[in-house]
């Protein structure tokens, strides 16, 4: 069993940066549903753009699993694993989420 996970990196154009973790390989959808997403707009509303970097992982070996809250909780207690050779690196994704007069869009 593994479970695959990834750390999301967040910079608004202002400066403010926050960094998270978050199950499976997500979407733009589920970055923008996250907590930590959230809470960064929350406090930078006036940013026009948010920096997006999502580094992937798998844990463990065989067919990968839901990760639940309680292996995210887990996983961010010990950071260390993700420079293991028990951890493996899935891949990279950066882009940013731009907000205009017109609302939301996402740009690659």
């Amino acid at each position: 069993m593994s479970k695959v996970f990834s750390i999301i990196g967040l910079e608004t154009n202002t400066g403010i940066r926050d960094i998270g973790i978050i199950g499976g390989i997500p979407e733009v959808e589920d970055i923008q549903n996250s907590q930590i997403y959230k809470e960064l707009v929350e406090d930078c509303g006036g940013s026009e753009y948010i920096s997006v970097v999502v580094k992937s992982f798998r844990y463990g070996e065989g067919e990968p699993q839901a990760t639940r809250m309680e292996d995210l909780e887990w996983l961010s207690t010990h950071p260390e694993l993700v420079k293991s050779d028990k951890v493996t690196h899935l891949k990279t994704a950066n882009f940013a989420i731009l907000y205009q007069e017109q609302g939301l869009q996402f740009h690659m």
